[in-house]
Protein backbone atom coordinates (compact mmCIF):
# COMPACT_ATOMS: atom_id res chain seq x y z
CA UNK A 1 0.00 0.00 0.00
CA UNK A 2 1.67 3.53 -0.75
CA UNK A 3 2.64 5.54 1.74
CA UNK A 4 0.61 9.51 2.03
CA UNK A 5 3.31 12.08 2.67
CA UNK A 6 2.22 14.56 4.72
CA UNK A 7 3.74 17.82 3.35
CA UNK A 8 4.42 20.97 5.46
CA UNK A 9 4.50 24.66 3.62
CA UNK A 10 6.54 26.92 5.14
CA UNK A 11 4.80 30.53 4.82
CA UNK A 12 7.60 33.20 5.99
CA UNK A 13 6.89 36.81 7.47
CA UNK A 14 4.15 39.01 6.66
CA UNK A 15 2.89 41.35 4.06
CA UNK A 16 5.43 43.74 5.24
CA UNK A 17 8.36 41.58 3.16
CA UNK A 18 7.14 42.91 0.39
CA UNK A 19 7.01 41.14 -2.94
CA UNK A 20 8.71 37.87 -1.73
CA UNK A 21 5.78 37.44 0.95
CA UNK A 22 3.25 37.94 -1.93
CA UNK A 23 5.16 35.50 -4.27
CA UNK A 24 5.24 32.79 -1.72
CA UNK A 25 1.42 33.06 -0.84
CA UNK A 26 1.21 32.59 -4.67
CA UNK A 27 2.66 29.57 -4.59
CA UNK A 28 0.95 28.14 -1.60
CA UNK A 29 -2.54 29.08 -2.71
CA UNK A 30 -1.42 27.07 -5.99
CA UNK A 31 -0.23 24.54 -3.81
CA UNK A 32 -3.74 24.05 -2.33
CA UNK A 33 -5.12 23.62 -5.26
CA UNK A 34 -3.32 20.32 -6.94
CA UNK A 35 -6.26 17.77 -5.87
CA UNK A 36 -4.17 14.66 -5.33
CA UNK A 37 -2.00 16.40 -2.15
CA UNK A 38 -4.20 19.34 -1.28
CA UNK A 39 -5.30 16.97 1.59
CA UNK A 40 -1.45 15.92 2.73
CA UNK A 41 -0.99 19.85 3.17
CA UNK A 42 -0.33 21.40 6.62
CA UNK A 43 0.48 25.05 6.74
CA UNK A 44 3.83 26.55 8.83
CA UNK A 45 2.77 30.04 9.56
CA UNK A 46 5.70 32.36 11.00
CA UNK A 47 3.23 35.47 11.85
CA UNK A 48 -0.13 34.30 13.02
CA UNK A 49 -1.90 37.48 11.05
CA UNK A 50 -1.51 36.52 7.64
CA UNK A 51 -3.76 33.25 8.73
CA UNK A 52 -7.13 35.12 7.23
CA UNK A 53 -5.47 34.48 3.76
CA UNK A 54 -6.99 30.88 4.75
CA UNK A 55 -10.38 31.86 6.23
CA UNK A 56 -11.90 30.68 2.64
CA UNK A 57 -10.98 27.14 2.51
CA UNK A 58 -9.97 23.89 5.44
CA UNK A 59 -6.35 24.71 5.18
CA UNK A 60 -4.39 23.50 8.63
CA UNK A 61 -2.55 25.88 9.56
CA UNK A 62 0.28 25.65 12.38
CA UNK A 63 2.01 28.64 14.21
CA UNK A 64 6.11 28.43 14.17
CA UNK A 65 7.38 31.59 16.45
CA UNK A 66 10.12 32.77 14.44
CA UNK A 67 11.18 35.75 17.09
CA UNK A 68 14.63 37.41 18.04
CA UNK A 69 15.14 34.74 20.98
CA UNK A 70 14.94 32.09 17.99
CA UNK A 71 17.62 33.97 15.69
CA UNK A 72 19.43 34.83 18.42
CA UNK A 73 18.89 31.33 19.29
CA UNK A 74 19.83 29.97 15.45
CA UNK A 75 23.46 31.96 15.75
CA UNK A 76 24.92 29.50 18.04
CA UNK A 77 24.44 26.85 15.53
CA UNK A 78 26.89 28.96 13.09
CA UNK A 79 29.43 29.00 15.16
CA UNK A 80 31.58 25.72 15.28
CA UNK A 81 32.13 24.77 18.74
CA UNK A 82 28.65 25.58 19.90
CA UNK A 83 27.17 23.42 17.24
CA UNK A 84 29.45 20.98 18.50
CA UNK A 85 28.74 21.13 21.73
CA UNK A 86 25.19 20.89 21.25
CA UNK A 87 25.64 18.35 19.29
CA UNK A 88 27.08 16.61 21.97
CA UNK A 89 24.02 16.80 24.18
CA UNK A 90 22.05 15.78 21.56
CA UNK A 91 20.23 19.09 21.55
CA UNK A 92 18.35 20.01 18.42
CA UNK A 93 17.66 23.36 17.28
CA UNK A 94 13.68 24.29 17.70
CA UNK A 95 12.58 24.11 13.96
CA UNK A 96 14.47 20.95 13.90
CA UNK A 97 12.33 19.64 17.25
CA UNK A 98 9.05 21.28 15.38
CA UNK A 99 8.95 19.25 12.48
CA UNK A 100 9.76 16.08 14.29
CA UNK A 101 6.67 16.71 16.66
CA UNK A 102 4.46 17.34 13.64
CA UNK A 103 6.02 14.23 11.79
CA UNK A 104 6.10 16.34 8.55
CA UNK A 105 7.85 13.99 5.26
CA UNK A 106 8.77 16.80 3.46
CA UNK A 107 8.81 20.29 3.80
CA UNK A 108 8.46 23.04 0.89
CA UNK A 109 10.38 26.02 1.08
CA UNK A 110 7.94 28.66 -0.69
CA UNK A 111 11.55 31.42 -0.37
CA UNK A 112 15.20 31.01 0.69
CA UNK A 113 14.54 30.86 4.27
CA UNK A 114 17.63 30.14 6.58
CA UNK A 115 15.19 27.33 8.77
CA UNK A 116 16.29 24.87 5.73
CA UNK A 117 19.02 24.65 7.58
CA UNK A 118 17.67 22.84 10.42
CA UNK A 119 16.35 20.14 7.83
CA UNK A 120 18.86 17.22 8.26
CA UNK A 121 16.13 14.69 9.03
CA UNK A 122 14.18 15.59 6.34
CA UNK A 123 13.82 15.99 2.70
CA UNK A 124 12.70 19.53 1.07
CA UNK A 125 11.91 21.59 -1.73
CA UNK A 126 13.47 24.76 -1.79
CA UNK A 127 12.96 28.13 -3.28
CA UNK A 128 15.84 30.36 -5.07
CA UNK A 129 14.21 33.62 -6.71
CA UNK A 130 17.61 35.50 -7.41
CA UNK A 131 21.34 35.39 -7.03
CA UNK A 132 21.80 39.00 -6.44
CA UNK A 133 24.36 38.77 -3.63
CA UNK A 134 26.90 37.17 -5.91
CA UNK A 135 25.79 39.87 -9.02
CA UNK A 136 25.26 42.87 -7.10
CA UNK A 137 27.73 42.54 -4.22
CA UNK A 138 28.61 46.41 -4.29
CA UNK A 139 24.99 47.04 -2.75
CA UNK A 140 24.99 47.38 0.87
CA UNK A 141 22.06 45.18 1.09
CA UNK A 142 24.07 42.55 0.24
CA UNK A 143 27.57 43.56 1.81
CA UNK A 144 27.15 44.93 5.26
CA UNK A 145 26.30 42.97 8.56
CA UNK A 146 27.90 39.63 6.64
CA UNK A 147 25.09 38.79 4.69
CA UNK A 148 26.76 37.53 1.38
CA UNK A 149 28.82 35.50 3.43
CA UNK A 150 25.30 34.47 5.36
CA UNK A 151 23.47 33.88 2.26
CA UNK A 152 26.98 32.01 0.20
CA UNK A 153 26.92 29.73 3.36
CA UNK A 154 22.86 28.87 3.41
CA UNK A 155 23.12 28.20 0.15
CA UNK A 156 26.12 26.03 -0.20
CA UNK A 157 24.46 24.00 3.28
CA UNK A 158 21.24 23.56 1.62
CA UNK A 159 21.20 23.49 -2.39
CA UNK A 160 22.63 20.39 -2.85
CA UNK A 161 20.57 18.62 0.24
CA UNK A 162 17.52 19.92 -1.58
CA UNK A 163 15.47 17.88 -3.24
CA UNK A 164 14.13 19.44 -5.82
CA UNK A 165 15.14 23.49 -6.05
CA UNK A 166 12.74 25.72 -8.08
CA UNK A 167 13.90 29.33 -9.70
CA UNK A 168 11.68 31.65 -11.23
CA UNK A 169 13.77 32.30 -14.56
CA UNK A 170 15.97 30.14 -17.16
CA UNK A 171 19.12 32.61 -16.43
CA UNK A 172 18.73 31.86 -12.36
CA UNK A 173 19.23 28.10 -13.41
CA UNK A 174 22.18 28.91 -15.51
CA UNK A 175 23.19 30.98 -12.52
CA UNK A 176 22.84 28.14 -10.36
CA UNK A 177 25.16 25.83 -12.63
CA UNK A 178 27.41 28.08 -13.78
CA UNK A 179 28.04 29.34 -9.65
CA UNK A 180 27.91 26.05 -7.66
CA UNK A 181 27.50 22.97 -9.50
CA UNK A 182 23.87 22.17 -9.25
CA UNK A 183 22.81 19.19 -11.43
CA UNK A 184 20.25 20.46 -14.27
CA UNK A 185 17.77 17.96 -13.47
CA UNK A 186 17.90 19.18 -9.56
CA UNK A 187 16.08 22.42 -10.87
CA UNK A 188 13.20 23.45 -11.77
CA UNK A 189 12.10 26.69 -13.77
CA UNK A 190 8.70 28.34 -12.37
CA UNK A 191 7.97 31.53 -13.77
CA UNK A 192 6.49 34.27 -11.06
CA UNK A 193 3.01 34.69 -10.52
CA UNK A 194 1.39 37.19 -9.05
CA UNK A 195 -1.33 36.92 -6.10
CA UNK A 196 -2.69 40.39 -6.31
CA UNK A 197 -5.22 39.68 -9.17
CA UNK A 198 -6.62 37.33 -6.96
CA UNK A 199 -7.25 39.18 -4.06
CA UNK A 200 -8.73 41.76 -6.25
CA UNK A 201 -10.93 39.41 -8.15
CA UNK A 202 -12.14 38.14 -4.62
CA UNK A 203 -12.50 41.25 -3.00
CA UNK A 204 -15.87 42.51 -3.44
CA UNK A 205 -15.20 46.45 -3.86
CA UNK A 206 -16.15 47.63 -6.62
CA UNK A 207 -14.30 50.49 -9.39
CA UNK A 208 -15.96 53.16 -7.32
CA UNK A 209 -14.67 52.24 -4.34
CA UNK A 210 -10.89 51.82 -5.31
CA UNK A 211 -11.38 55.22 -7.21
CA UNK A 212 -12.60 56.46 -3.36
CA UNK A 213 -9.51 54.67 -1.72
CA UNK A 214 -7.40 56.55 -5.05
CA UNK A 215 -8.88 60.30 -4.06
CA UNK A 216 -7.69 59.61 -0.56
CA UNK A 217 -4.21 59.70 -1.51
CA UNK A 218 -4.26 63.18 -2.50
CA UNK A 219 -2.05 63.03 -6.06
CA UNK A 220 -2.84 65.43 -8.51
CA UNK A 221 -4.84 64.99 -11.43
CA UNK A 222 -3.50 66.75 -13.88
CA UNK A 223 -0.25 64.98 -13.76
CA UNK A 224 0.84 61.28 -14.94
CA UNK A 225 1.32 59.72 -12.46
CA UNK A 226 4.22 56.94 -12.42
CA UNK A 227 4.22 54.24 -9.86
CA UNK A 228 6.72 52.66 -8.35
CA UNK A 229 5.86 49.73 -6.14
CA UNK A 230 9.17 49.14 -4.12
CA UNK A 231 10.97 48.58 -0.76
CA UNK A 232 13.60 51.17 -0.29
CA UNK A 233 16.31 49.19 -0.64
CA UNK A 234 19.44 51.16 -2.59
CA UNK A 235 19.71 47.84 -5.23
CA UNK A 236 15.69 49.20 -6.27
CA UNK A 237 17.39 52.20 -7.65
CA UNK A 238 15.05 54.38 -6.68
CA UNK A 239 17.77 57.68 -7.13
CA UNK A 240 17.73 56.90 -10.82
CA UNK A 241 14.13 58.19 -11.01
CA UNK A 242 15.29 61.11 -8.68
CA UNK A 243 17.94 62.19 -11.27
CA UNK A 244 15.48 62.05 -14.41
CA UNK A 245 13.11 64.19 -12.47
CA UNK A 246 16.14 67.05 -12.07
CA UNK A 247 16.22 66.67 -15.59
CA UNK A 248 13.13 67.03 -15.90
CA UNK A 249 13.21 70.34 -13.66
CA UNK A 250 15.92 71.96 -15.32
CA UNK A 251 13.67 71.54 -18.73
CA UNK A 252 10.42 72.83 -17.34
CA UNK A 253 8.36 69.56 -17.75
CA UNK A 254 6.32 69.17 -14.87
CA UNK A 255 3.35 67.05 -16.31
CA UNK A 256 4.66 63.94 -14.22
CA UNK A 257 4.45 62.38 -10.61
CA UNK A 258 6.60 59.42 -9.35
CA UNK A 259 5.18 57.62 -6.77
CA UNK A 260 6.65 55.31 -4.61
CA UNK A 261 5.60 52.93 -1.68
CA UNK A 262 7.29 50.25 0.43
CA UNK A 263 8.99 49.37 3.86
CA UNK A 264 12.26 51.49 4.55
CA UNK A 265 15.13 48.86 4.11
CA UNK A 266 17.47 51.90 5.16
CA UNK A 267 17.71 53.66 1.99
CA UNK A 268 14.84 55.99 2.53
CA UNK A 269 15.63 59.29 4.73
CA UNK A 270 18.88 59.41 1.59
CA UNK A 271 16.07 59.60 -1.11
CA UNK A 272 14.25 61.89 0.73
CA UNK A 273 17.43 63.93 1.88
CA UNK A 274 17.75 64.19 -2.03
CA UNK A 275 14.19 65.22 -3.06
CA UNK A 276 14.44 67.65 -1.02
CA UNK A 277 17.95 69.30 -1.65
CA UNK A 278 17.00 69.47 -5.20
CA UNK A 279 13.53 70.74 -4.73
CA UNK A 280 11.63 68.02 -6.29
CA UNK A 281 9.10 67.77 -3.58
CA UNK A 282 6.24 68.72 -6.60
CA UNK A 283 7.56 65.52 -8.65
CA UNK A 284 6.75 62.81 -6.15
CA UNK A 285 4.90 61.89 -3.49
CA UNK A 286 6.39 58.90 -1.07
CA UNK A 287 3.85 56.49 0.53
CA UNK A 288 4.85 53.84 3.46
CA UNK A 289 3.98 50.26 3.21
CA UNK A 290 0.34 50.00 1.72
CA UNK A 291 -2.68 48.07 1.96
CA UNK A 292 -3.65 45.29 -0.46
CA UNK A 293 -6.64 47.57 -1.26
CA UNK A 294 -4.22 50.61 -1.67
CA UNK A 295 -1.74 48.76 -3.96
CA UNK A 296 -4.93 48.01 -6.20
CA UNK A 297 -6.17 51.22 -6.57
CA UNK A 298 -2.67 52.14 -6.78
CA UNK A 299 -2.55 50.08 -9.98
CA UNK A 300 -6.06 50.85 -11.16
CA UNK A 301 -5.57 54.44 -11.48
CA UNK A 302 -2.03 55.05 -11.98
CA UNK A 303 -0.95 55.87 -15.73
CA UNK A 304 2.36 53.68 -15.87
CA UNK A 305 4.89 51.64 -13.40
CA UNK A 306 8.66 51.76 -13.21
CA UNK A 307 11.08 49.48 -12.11
CA UNK A 308 15.03 50.60 -13.19
CA UNK A 309 15.81 47.96 -10.46
CA UNK A 310 19.15 46.25 -10.70
CA UNK A 311 18.31 43.16 -9.48
CA UNK A 312 16.26 40.32 -11.06
CA UNK A 313 16.12 39.01 -13.78
CA UNK A 314 12.04 39.12 -13.27
CA UNK A 315 10.15 40.92 -10.68
CA UNK A 316 6.37 40.92 -9.68
CA UNK A 317 5.82 44.24 -10.58
CA UNK A 318 6.11 43.14 -14.33
CA UNK A 319 3.34 41.04 -14.11
CA UNK A 320 1.07 42.67 -11.67
CA UNK A 321 1.24 45.44 -14.65
CA UNK A 322 0.47 42.85 -17.24
CA UNK A 323 -2.44 42.33 -15.74
CA UNK A 324 -4.09 45.50 -14.23
CA UNK A 325 -2.97 46.78 -18.37
CA UNK A 326 0.04 49.00 -17.61
CA UNK A 327 2.80 49.93 -19.19
CA UNK A 328 6.34 49.14 -17.68
CA UNK A 329 9.10 51.03 -18.16
CA UNK A 330 12.02 48.16 -17.13
CA UNK A 331 15.62 47.69 -16.98
CA UNK A 332 17.18 46.99 -20.37
CA UNK A 333 19.34 44.00 -20.65
CA UNK A 334 18.25 42.48 -17.03
CA UNK A 335 16.30 39.43 -18.54
CA UNK A 336 18.37 38.17 -21.16
CA UNK A 337 17.52 36.32 -24.29
CA UNK A 338 13.42 36.16 -23.25
CA UNK A 339 10.28 37.34 -25.44
CA UNK A 340 8.50 39.25 -22.17
CA UNK A 341 11.13 42.09 -23.31
CA UNK A 342 8.82 42.97 -26.53
CA UNK A 343 6.51 43.68 -23.53
CA UNK A 344 8.38 46.29 -21.80
CA UNK A 345 9.67 49.36 -22.03
CA UNK A 346 13.00 49.44 -21.63
CA UNK A 347 15.20 51.55 -20.03
CA UNK A 348 19.01 52.73 -19.71
CA UNK A 349 19.71 53.11 -16.33
CA UNK A 350 23.02 54.31 -16.65
CA UNK A 351 20.90 57.17 -18.33
CA UNK A 352 18.37 59.02 -16.47
CA UNK A 353 17.84 61.37 -19.69
CA UNK A 354 16.98 58.15 -21.16
CA UNK A 355 13.87 57.47 -19.12
CA UNK A 356 12.77 61.19 -19.68
CA UNK A 357 12.37 60.40 -23.23
CA UNK A 358 10.54 57.41 -22.96
CA UNK A 359 8.12 58.73 -20.35
CA UNK A 360 6.40 60.75 -24.12
CA UNK A 361 5.20 57.58 -24.20
CA UNK A 362 2.47 58.27 -21.89
CA UNK A 363 0.87 61.08 -24.14
CA UNK A 364 0.23 58.06 -26.66
CA UNK A 365 -3.05 57.08 -26.07
CA UNK A 366 -3.68 54.38 -28.85
CA UNK A 367 0.02 52.96 -28.83
CA UNK A 368 -0.70 52.73 -24.44
CA UNK A 369 -3.94 50.89 -25.31
CA UNK A 370 -1.80 48.09 -28.17
CA UNK A 371 0.66 47.88 -25.45
CA UNK A 372 -1.13 46.85 -22.73
CA UNK A 373 -3.74 44.92 -24.50
CA UNK A 374 -0.78 42.71 -25.84
CA UNK A 375 0.62 42.62 -22.47
CA UNK A 376 -2.81 41.24 -21.10
CA UNK A 377 -3.23 38.30 -23.24
CA UNK A 378 1.10 37.40 -23.18
CA UNK A 379 -0.17 37.62 -19.35
CA UNK A 380 -2.74 35.12 -19.62
CA UNK A 381 0.05 32.58 -21.48
CA UNK A 382 2.91 32.89 -19.07
CA UNK A 383 1.34 33.16 -15.74
CA UNK A 384 -0.35 30.14 -16.13
CA UNK A 385 -1.32 28.39 -13.01
CA UNK A 386 -2.06 24.69 -14.93
CA UNK A 387 1.82 24.61 -15.66
CA UNK A 388 2.57 25.46 -11.85
CA UNK A 389 0.11 22.70 -10.66
CA UNK A 390 2.09 20.15 -13.32
CA UNK A 391 5.80 21.52 -12.24
CA UNK A 392 4.90 21.10 -8.32
CA UNK A 393 2.14 18.16 -9.00
CA UNK A 394 5.12 15.85 -11.16
CA UNK A 395 8.06 17.33 -8.44
CA UNK A 396 5.63 15.63 -5.66
CA UNK A 397 4.93 12.33 -7.30
CA UNK A 398 8.82 12.08 -7.72
CA UNK A 399 9.62 12.60 -4.46
CA UNK A 400 6.41 10.28 -3.15
CA UNK A 401 7.41 7.56 -5.44
CA UNK A 402 10.92 7.58 -3.60
CA UNK A 403 9.44 7.95 -0.58
CA UNK A 404 7.95 4.48 -0.71
CA UNK A 405 11.39 3.03 -1.29
CA UNK A 406 11.87 2.81 2.46
CA UNK A 407 9.44 1.97 5.60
Amino acid sequence: MKKKIKIGVFLEGSPKMGGGFFQSLKSLLMLLKIDEYKDNIEVILTDITVKHYFSKNKTKTVLFKNNKFLRYFSELFEVSLFKELLDKFKFKHPFTKFILKNKYDLIIFLGPSSMSKYCSNISFIFNIWDLDHKKNSQFPEHNLNYVYEKKEKLLKEVIFKAFKIVVPHESNKEDLINFYKIKKEQIINQNFIPVLPDLFIENDKKENDYKEIFYKLNLPINKKIVFYPAQFWAHKNHKYIIDAAEIMKNKSIDDFIFVFCGTDKGNLNYLKDLIRKKDLNEYFKILDFISDDVLISMYLNCDSVIMPTYCGPTNLPIYESFYFKKIIFYTKGLIPNDDINNHLVLIDINSPQDLTEKLSILFNKKQINNIVEENYEYYKEICNEALFIKNYKKMLEEFSYLFNRWG
